[in-house]
């Protein structure tokens, strides 16, 4: 089979499925689990990738995420990489832990994006062993896998620092509380049946999941792209790269409305605004603690990754917070396709 292709750009989001060389395990005790989670965080700390929901299953995974620096190859590289490293030497398993290359979809579009999550969360109750189950244990199993982050979207667990609820806010109540309670009635009312709409949309196009328009573009693309034989690898658009520590610290100040100096002003006047800029300068840019230390007035990597953890908490709180990191990508993305065209333009 040919290797799949990928579209790669800054701000992405993902569909991304692993799964166990010729569908064998990729779990087989709940230490292995919980190395998987280990690691992701790893990942989505190390490439700036945002996760949205998550399901592990015994020998396959789900992911939806967005890359805001286009870097989704080096985030499952990554993570593929080294939970395979260990599964081989935990379990005296030598030869691949995967099945061929990662999956990976874009995604677009509220309607697609809420979809995708019900439908990743329902991955522990559409099992065989559950098919034939009634609906109260059908919604026991799914309010107890403790792999998956149903719980937390549904308000039936502490948020997770790990995951991104923003698109919660699609269900449209007026308190965070409606949003747990709209979203756990809107999952758990597929309990007894299958999402037949949405599985007829993932099914329209390998490489995408969205409208009639996002699908054709994105496929329409990788022809265009196929028809250019000499030519090899994932689509880059834009090309992969960060931006300098300096420039998302100003970017950042400016979407947050406070001033440069007050963000490298090492103190407690900005509240959450502080952690926010040290979590994109750190995510963003892709400097060091150490470096973002010096820049932004810390004395200690401690103190920085203590402040990201702040800011990944009221990320998961208040959506403006999340709205806020949306407009500094796309300022982010702006900067370097205009940097892009200014050098590629002829001189004289």
């Amino acid at each position: 089979m040919a290797r799949p292709w990928r579209v790669r750009f800054a701000g992405a989001k993902y569909h991304l499925t692993g799964r166990g060389n010729g569908r064998a395990a990729l779990f087989l005790a709940p230490e292995d689990y919980a190395r998987f989670m280990e690691q992701l965080d790893a990942a989505l700390d190390a490439d700036g990738v945002i996760l949205y929901a998550y399901a592990l299953m015994p020998n396959h995974y789900h992911l939806f995420v967005e890359t805001p620096m286009g870097n989704v190859q080096r985030f499952m590289q990554r993570l593929n990489t080294a939970y395979g490293m260990y599964f081989r030497f935990k379990h005296s398993r030598p030869g691949h832990c995967f099945q061929g290359r990662y999956g990976a979809k874009l995604v677009a579009g509220d309607r697609y994006i809420l979809g995708l999550t019900r439908y990743i969360h329902l991955n522990p109750v559409k099992v065989k062993p559950l098919a034939s189950a009634s609906l109260e244990r059908k919604r026991t199993a799914l309010r107890e896998h403790p792999w998956s982050s149903y719980r937390g979207y549904a308000g039936l667990a502490e948020r997770e620092s790990r995951v991104d609820y923003r698109w919660l806010a699609i269900m449209g109540c007026r308190s965070d509380r409606g949003n747990r309670l709209a979203y756990r009635g809107f999952v758990e009312a597929m309990l007894g049946r299958d999402d037949s709409e949405f599985l007829e949309e993932i099914g329209k196009s390998r490489c995408a999941i969205g409208d009639d328009r996002f699908r054709e573009e994105a496929e329409d693309e990788l022809k265009e792209r196929r028809l250019e034989r000499m030519v090899t690898g994932d689509i880059v658009r834009p090309e992969d790269c960060r931006p300098a520590l300096d420039v998302v610290a100003e970017a950042a100040a400016e979407v947050l409305g406070v001033a440069l100096s007050d963000v490298r002003f090492h103190g407690h006047r900005l509240g959450d605004r502080k952690a926010l800029a040290v979590e994109w300068c750190c995510r963003l840019s892709g400097a060091s603690q150490r470096k973002v230390a010096e820049y932004l007035g810390y004395g200690s990597e401690a103190a920085v990754g203590k402040a990201r953890r702040r800011a990944q908490a009221a990320l998961a709180q208040d959506p403006a917070f999340g709205a806020a990191e949306r407009k500094l990508v796309r300022r982010l993305s702006a900067c370097k396709t205009q940097t892009r065209q200014e050098v590629s333009r002829p001189k004289g």
